[in-house]
């Protein structure tokens, strides 16, 4: 098949597809079934099919057990799966699962070596357990979303910490991915501002993509940039409606949620989807982790990230020549955006300390082996003079 039919594919047409592509490299989408739409959790039956007669274990925490894993549980049992059981997740020290290796390790332990599937029903934390859980014994994982909050449900990694680091383990792709928007509506109004952050923290991760490729001849695919490229722009068309809970709208973005995972699977690394808008996210949440203190979703770290990138991107540009012809928004663009889904604009409103962030820009380079505008600005000697910059764009003199 053509590699640019993929462009204009829905996740949902995508299982099983293989491509030899113009980079070089064949790409293939081992997922085998994916349902996006109002109603489709009504589907797990049918495609789960396969281990109706073998064990499954449904994997929860404590707020989305109640939001959709008991229902799950009474369909398969409804539809005469008869080796379901039930796990509920939870962190001993924090009010939220922490995908620590204390969580894995309690998984890993509470899974009978019979299990054939580890059915996750959650977001990213459960999502990411039962990924690298299923993938070190050797089965099978299958997710059900209940919040359209990340873009891992397609990614075949799994970011953990582990020694107060964020480390992303390679796992594999789920066999199957439903998205019900019925159920996603249901989510919080800042789980929807995640999902829309994670979704416009592309445009910087290709940022930082384009600029490796040219300062250090790294791999890239253009195509697959293509594809996150018009998923996030067609998200961008339909923020308020998506605000509004809109179910179409809700599935456009699963939809671009699902492209940006399965992005990263087709070319096996994270360039597509994460640059230096995450490193700073990590920072973020590992820095409150270490003091014991609630840290903001993710996906609204990142979304200050990306400003705060596209910020750092205007300064080089003023510098050095190399950065300029690397296409990035202006941060002006990025904060219209997200002003229309009423999310943070700054690292102050999520509670980022002036101090931490001074610390983050000059250090956040360090969370991942991976090339970003902070990389080279440290190359060029210039990273303290930026930090003390950028510290002042968001927090005054």
């Amino acid at each position: 098949m053509s590699q640019m039919q993929i462009l204009n594919m829905k996740p949902q047409e995508m299982t099983g597809y293989s491509y030899l592509c113009n980079c070089g490299k064949t790409h293939s989408v081992d997922i085998k079934k994916i349902a996006v739409g109002k109603g489709t959790v009504n589907r797990v039956p049918e495609l789960l099919e396969e281990y109706r007669d073998k064990k499954i274990i449904v994997v929860s925490d404590k707020n989305t057990w109640e939001i959709a894993g008991k229902k799950v549980c009474d369909i398969l049992k409804e539809s005469d799966f008869t080796q379901v059981s039930t796990y509920i997740a939870e962190s001993e020290d924090y009010p939220i699962v922490v995908p620590d290796e204390r969580v894995v390790a309690r998984l890993l332990y509470e899974t009978p070596n019979d299990t054939a599937l580890l059915l996750a029903v959650g977001s990213g934390t459960i999502n990411d357990l039962c990924k690298i859980v299923s993938y070190k014994m050797g089965i099978a994982s299958a997710t059900i979303g209940t919040a359209p909050s990340m873009d891992g449900y397609a990614s075949p990694m799994s970011p953990l910490i582990v020694n107060n680091s964020k480390v992303t383990y390679l796992s594999h792709y789920p066999v199957a991915i439903v998205c019900d928007s019925e159920i996603m509506a249901t989510a919080p109004k800042i789980m929807f501002q995640a999902g829309f952050g994670d979704i416009v923290g592309k445009y910087t991760a290709l940022a930082d993509w384009q600029l490796t490729v040219k300062m250090n001849g790294e791999y890239y695919c253009e195509t697959t940039a293509e594809l996150v490229r018009n998923a996030v722009n067609l998200c961008v068309e339909n923020a308020e409606k998506y605000m509004a809970g809109d179910y179409d709208a809700i599935d456009t973005m699963n939809d671009a949620l699902l492209l940006s995972g399965i992005a990263m699977g087709l070319v096996g690394i994270s360039r597509p989807a994460s640059g230096c808008e995450h490193h700073m996210a990590h920072f973020w949440e590992l820095d409150a982790l270490k003091k014991g203190i609630d840290h903001p979703l993710h996906g609204n770290s990142v979304g200050v990230g990306s400003i705060v990138a596209c910020e750092a991107y205007k300064i080089m540009k003023e510098r050095y020549e190399d950065v300029r012809e690397i296409e990035v928004p202006d941060p002006d663009f990025i904060r219209d955006i997200y002003r229309k889904t009423g999310s943070a604009l700054t690292p102050g409103e999520i509670g980022v300390p002036r101090d931490v962030f001074n610390d983050c820009i000059n250090n956040a380079y360090r969370i991942r082996p991976r090339y970003t505008i902070f990389n080279y600005a440290k190359n060029a000697g210039f990273l303290p003079e930026l930090a003390n910059i950028l510290t002042e764009v968001f927090y005054g003199k």
